[in-house]
């Protein structure tokens, strides 16, 4: 075989080798010596991820259906909310994995939590692959459960970390019994589990389909932690390990909205069910706007802050998707991007521990940390020239467009809501004086910071220039509506 031959295989294999390189880095990362070594063969395995799904995005997204033969072959499924989502996936991987020394460091469980990462990357990114409904539901049961072994790995340093992945398997086990009922109601009134057979089956019991692509959605908005689901989360990010909830913020909650959002399309190819999901999507995703501004300006530590806003912006993800057009979606796959960017600057660079009152003075001990919190709260407020105003900006757009007028309001209300507690978030960095107890001259957030800034610096530029992003985010949309379902 030749090197052109040999390219081209891999390229064809691209969702494939996404999916296996942190799924074989796992148990390597395992057998390390040291936690240092674990975190370089983790970075390295979320890197090819990264590669081999961008290159696949690219391909789908500029050749429409081109790619999905091969995607078939392997009893994968290619449509825009996974190619999208996949390479947004692992590019976030990758930066996460850069900081991970400063969270795991040299603990003799570091090694563990690597590859508990690695297989949660690897179960995120079958939730954007998946051909099926049960490979759906076998990779959304695995995230689960690595994301909660990774939460209690903390509990060395901290007992109250076992608490909060307890609260997280929990959750993830409702999720599941919701997901599997949900799924066989939809695969009996359907007569299959393949999406191929979803997008064009003729739905011969609409109200069983209906009930049960409600659960399977209530089950993806409990595992993303959409109020009023999001019981788990406040426990989650404040108790378990801080790497853990940092997986979870910046990737795991996207990958959960993303699935979420295949559903909701492949729902919407059957004009029987289109309209309830429509509704009970924005219902939904109302209901979190309202719940998650409220408890984000009550909360008292970073973590869970960043928790109830996450919710508060899932719900302008849901309100989008429920428009069921190109642009909702096209406008839904923006707002997670912002979300993600988001929440990855907030809890990378925040201080430990997470209480609120630790950001006072933060901005004269760690000023590059500071700098990246700045511009994710930004993003959060929408304020103009980040990526968080043009998330909102389609938001509005899409709505107009559709007659549904409304939907300015919630983003109103999200916005305004964000200036509250993200506003009382810059003011402690930068116009606070920070007691003696919170004073740390070894802060490896003065490090280890090269990703947040990275993330923070992408969501200023993208905002500023958003061409490659929208352009990336219509593709999209038009697969998604058009080759998909």
């Amino acid at each position: 075989m030749t090197i052109a031959s040999i390219l081209e295989l891999l390229r064809n294999n691209a969702a494939l080798i996404a999916v296996l390189a942190p799924f074989i880095g796992a148990p390597l990362c395992a057998l390390m010596p040291a936690g240092r070594w674990a975190s370089l063969l983790a970075m390295l395995a979320a890197l090819i991820a990264a590669i081999a799904a961008g290159d696949l995005a690219l391909r789908a997204l500029s050749a429409g259906a081109a790619p999905i033969a091969a995607m078939n072959a392997l009893g994968l499924r290619l449509d825009g909310v996974g190619a999208f989502a996949g390479a947004l996936i692992a590019g976030l991987a990758t930066l996460v994995s850069i900081a991970m020394p400063a969270f795991i460091g040299r603990r003799a469980s570091a090694p563990y939590e690597a590859g508990l990462f690695l297989i949660a990357l690897s179960a995120w990114l079958g939730l954007a692959y998946a051909g099926d409904l049960v490979t759906l539901f076998i990779a959304a049961q695995i995230s689960t459960l690595a994301l909660a072994a990774l939460g209690a790995l903390g509990a060395s340093a901290d007992r109250a970390a076992a608490s909060g992945a307890y609260r997280q398997l929990i959750a993830g086990a409702i999720a599941g019994a919701l997901m599997l009922i949900g799924a066989a109601l939809v695969a009996r009134a359907s007569g299959g589990t393949a999406f191929d057979a979803l997008a064009e089956a003729r739905v011969a019991a609409p109200g069983a389909a209906s009930i049960g692509y409600g659960l399977m959605i209530a089950a993806f908005a409990l595992l993303a932690g959409v109020a009023p689901l999001h019981a788990w989360m406040g426990g989650y990010f404040s108790r378990a390990a801080s790497f853990a909830t940092l997986a979870f913020a910046a990737i795991g909650a996207a990958a959960q909205l993303a699935a979420l959002g295949r559903i909701c399309a492949y729902a919407f190819a059957s004009p029987e069910l289109g309209e309830g999901v429509s509704r009970a999507l924005l219902a939904l995703g109302l209901v979190s706007v309202a719940f998650g501004s409220i408890q984000a300006i009550g909360a008292r530590d970073v973590r869970r802050l960043a928790a109830y806003a996450g919710a508060a912006q899932a719900g302008c993800v849901l309100i989008a998707f429920a428009m069921g057009s190109p642009a909702g979606f096209s406008a839904g796959l923006v707002q997670i991007f912002a979300l993600s960017a988001a929440a990855l600057a907030l809890t990378m660079a925040a201080p430990v521990p997470g209480a609120i009152t630790a950001l006072d003075g933060f901005a004269r001990r760690a000023p590059f940390a500071s700098i990246a919190m700045t511009i994710g709260a930004l993003s959060l407020m929408g304020a103009p020239l980040t990526i968080g105003f043009l998330g909102r900006w389609r938001l509005i757009e899409a709505g107009v467009g559709g007659g549904w007028w409304w939907a300015a309001g919630a983003v109103i209300v999200a916005s305004l809501s964000a200036v509250f507690y993200c506003g009382r978030l810059i003011e402690r960095l930068y116009f606070r004086r920070a007691s003696v107890a919170q004073t740390n001259p070894h802060d490896p957030w003065r490090i280890f910071t090269i990703p947040a800034l990275l993330c923070a610096a992408a969501a200023v530029l993208l905002g500023v220039d958003p061409a490659i992003l929208l352009a990336a985010a219509d593709a999209s949309g038009r697969f998604l509506t058009g080759a998909a379902p």
